[in-house]
């Protein structure tokens, strides 16, 4: 009788340790999903409001007077000064922000301007943050920015 019970006990035991490892393990892998995908989201989100910014300064009008002679220069196609936020992170080149440089619109051409900064020995001293950084700016200008560790 006393066997029995205990056969019934360790039968009871063994289900209930198989249910719960089935039932609890697809839910483990579910959150890693979950929370990596949490992860992307949040990084998009990040870069939306990045680009939300820089959108929202390249629209504001250009607060420049009549004095242009104050602005350094540089060869546009149009007056309008272009303003952006660039955000550089850990593993970031100094190509890599040349790159997206280029693609906003601040210089006409990533490969002059890496070459400017390899030539002034700059291309590893790029520091990670956030760079204000704009049209109106010329490549010691924009080094300098890039350059300079962000708090």
């Amino acid at each position: 009788m006393i066997r029995q019970f205990l056969q019934l006990i360790g039968i009871a035991f063994l289900t209930a340790g198989a249910v719960l490892y089935f039932t609890t393990a697809p839910l483990s892998s579910e959150s890693k999903g979950n929370a990596h995908k949490d992860k992307e989201i949040s990084e998009l989100q990040q870069q939306l409001a990045d680009v939300k910014a820089a959108l929202a300064d390249a629209q504001r009008p250009s607060q420049a007077s009549d004095e242009t002679s104050a602005v350094p220069e540089s060869p546009k196609k149009s007056d309008q000064v272009i303003k952006m936020i660039l955000t550089l992170s850990s593993g970031d080149t100094s190509k890599d922000a040349s790159d997206s440089l280029e693609k906003s619109g601040i210089i006409k051409s990533a490969t002059e301007f890496e070459s400017y900064l390899t030539k002034n020995n700059l291309s590893g001293k790029i520091q990670i943050g956030e760079h204000e950084v704009d049209s109106s700016m010329n490549f010691a200008a924009l080094a300098k920015e890039l350059t300079t560790v962000k708090q």
